[in-house]
């Protein structure tokens, strides 16, 4: 996940591909194999009262209280488990006809997680059309928008939250900066932020944090690279379980040559499989081919079960196995999706290796129509001409 996908965190701080149909997922040929051990305990008390009302009596209010449970504990244990049990006590209710809002938007944002991110839009849509002012809502499907490089349309969301009162306005800053410099107004979406950061200075430790990791972004792909790793330490320090913020100060600090202290960031317990990628990048020998193992294992068993398969981190893992030609289908087929600047870099970098020119070409006329700048990514493709 990168910038826009912070978003779906901060959104209970604040209150594509196709989901895999059951045909398509791995169904064991054996009555007797054993697909995952699963306990039945829970890891405290409240979860165990709220899971045994939902037993007793699912309805829309035990499941949403249920799931919101569940999704704290996937960002705060680092447990994607979590998420699937969320999906499991949603679905059936949010995908009925009148299903509440709160069932649609949770359900919409358990379908982000597993990169459905069409499917989340067209139910945010439905959401919106109904709710208006609905503001969570509408934050959610700015980040699907901003994810899938829809600017224009994350622009006019942004718009809507800014203008709004209460922490919904905080991080429509943000996101209204991200939806500018997507479309080209760089230095118009900077100097937002540092006005929004100078305003905001009560703002909470998350909404803050968005704030600076965006500002950080804005930074780098504008040349200053320093600015931006400051940012991403500060944001880091203010949101220190948020992976997307520390993959990305990782790919700042490896950029600028301080490899030592990238890994040291990356050497977290439970990593998800971003920074597994990354430090599988970064190690040697025994422990480089040990990392890369097991990022290959966690990709083979989201083909296996069929769920959408992160095709920016299997990119990013072919870069690191000296395989072109598989990290330029990965990134290729990531980037139908997921426009955020690591799909962007990891793209510009596989049709290099690769040596491919209309890959090159395809991408420099994205960068023209949509403005998009970034000043590695363009760094990266003049490396290529000539090529």
């Amino acid at each position: 996940m990168g910038g826009p996908a912070r978003l779906v965190v901060l959104l209970a701080v604040a209150a594509a591909t196709p989901v895999a149909a059951a045909a398509d997922r791995f169904v064991p040929a054996e009555p007797s194999f054993v697909v995952a051990n699963i306990r039945q305990s829970q890891p405290d008390v409240a979860l165990r009262e709220l899971l045994l009302a939902w037993r007793a009596n699912p309805d829309a209010i035990r499941s949403v209280a249920l799931a919101n449970a569940y999704l704290e504990r996937a960002r705060n244990l680092r447990e994607p488990a979590y998420f699937g049990r969320a999906e499991a006590v949603l679905a059936p209710l949010a995908t009925q006809a009148g299903a509440n809002a709160s069932l649609r938007r949770l359900y919409a944002e358990v379908l982000q997680h597993r990169h459905a991110f069409a499917a989340a839009e067209g139910l945010l849509d439905s959401l919106l059309h109904d709710v208006p002012h609905d503001a969570d809502a509408r934050l959610l499907r700015a980040s699907v928008r901003l994810v899938r490089g829809e600017f224009v349309g994350a622009r006019a969301d942004c718009a809507q939250l800014v203008g709004a009162a209460g922490s919904g306005a905080i991080l429509g800053f943000a996101c209204l900066a991200e939806a500018l410099a997507g479309a080209g107004d760089l230095d118009r979406a900077l100097a937002l932020l540092n006005s929004g950061l100078a305003q905001q200075s009560g703002a909470d430790s998350s909404a803050r944090a968005y704030l600076l990791a965006t500002r950080a972004e804005l930074r780098e792909r504008s040349r200053d690279l320093n600015g931006a790793i400051l940012d991403y330490c500060e944001a880091l320090r203010l949101a220190p379980r948020e992976d997307s913020i520390r993959a990305a100060l990782a790919d700042a600090l490896a950029a600028k040559g301080d490899l030592a202290e990238a890994r040291e960031l990356l050497a977290i317990d439970k990593p998800s499989l971003a920074l597994l990628v990354r430090s599988a990048a970064l190690a040697d020998g025994k422990r480089r081919a040990e990392l890369k193992d097991r990022a290959a294992a966690w990709l083979a068993l989201e083909a296996a079960r069929g769920d959408a398969v992160h095709y920016r981190e299997e990119a990013l893992l072919a870069l690191a196995e000296a395989d072109p030609a598989r990290a330029l289908n990965a990134a290729t087929r990531n980037f139908v999706e997921q426009r955020e600047l690591p799909d962007v870099r990891v793209l510009a970098r596989a049709a290099l290796a690769a040596r491919n020119a209309d890959a090159q070409q395809a991408l420099r006329l994205w960068l023209e129509e949509t403005g998009y700048r970034d000043s590695v990514t363009e760094g990266i493709l003049d490396d290529g001409v000539g090529s």
